[in-house]
């Protein structure tokens, strides 16, 4: 696999130490050897990628908190058919905030008109370290790999491998989406067919307001049964 990665500007290695909180960037990066999709629908399918690259997430940190998802006031399309789709495959449609502190993060989700927040405990996620490493934007990241689960057609979780390459140097314990709990800042997260990579890193960078998910708060299995019956109800006879 090909890798694609963004040259930015960090502040010294000993100087990290210093800073209790930042902003990082992180833009979508597609497999160079993905294959082709051969069937009527590649157009779209090129298009929906094409808006994909042009989405921007944003994580801010401090030391005991985090918040990630889609950058404030990024203008998307909405009217358009592939950016629609761009937002919702590649999770843009997301947020997600960490309590580091209290051992929690909660993913908010808004399904056909309710929002619902999530509730996770950061122990429950099963990260594999790895020794192998490699440098990311001369950096010196470490490899983890975890597990996403996603419903199928017949209302089943699956669950794929996702890869987190982390930073030890920079000790933040967050990333994009749930790469959280691991120990270092997540440059790169590799999902199915494309990563989440690192292109910016501000520090003292204060935001201006306190963002706060909205929503109710319930566990992953009482989402996943709300959902079931929510599309079921839908579903034509």
């Amino acid at each position: 696999m090909k890798h694609f990665f963004f040259v930015f500007l960090v502040c010294a290695k000993l100087s990290i130490a210093q800073h209790t909180h930042g902003f990082g960037y992180y833009r979508i990066v597609f497999d160079s050897d993905k294959e082709i999709v051969q069937n009527a629908y590649k157009q779209q399918l090129d298009e929906i990628e094409k808006q994909a690259k042009k989405l921007k997430f944003e994580l801010i940190f401090d030391q005991t908190t985090s918040f990630f998802g889609l950058v404030k006031d990024l203008k998307t399309d909405k009217e358009d058919f592939a950016s629609r789709m761009a937002v919702t495959i590649f999770g843009a449609d997301k947020a997600y905030s960490t309590n580091w502190k209290e051992g929690y993060f909660v993913e908010s989700i808004s399904f056909l008109g309710q929002d619902f927040l999530i509730k996770k405990n950061i122990a429950d996620l099963d990260w594999e370290l790895s020794k192998e490493k490699r440098i990311i934007s001369g950096n010196v990241c470490y490899k983890a790999i975890g597990s996403r689960g996603v419903m199928d057609n017949n209302f089943e979780i699956q669950s794929f491998d996702i890869v987190a390459w982390y930073c030890p140097e920079i000790p933040f314990n967050y990333g994009p989406f749930e790469a959280v709990g691991l120990p270092g800042l997540v440059f790169e997260l590799e999902v199915k067919g494309y990563s989440l990579v690192l292109e910016n890193l501000i520090w003292d960078k204060k935001p201006e307001k306190q963002k706060m998910l909205k929503g109710k708060v319930i566990s992953q299995k009482e989402y996943d049964s709300i959902f079931k019956k929510m599309v079921k109800v839908r579903m034509p006879n």
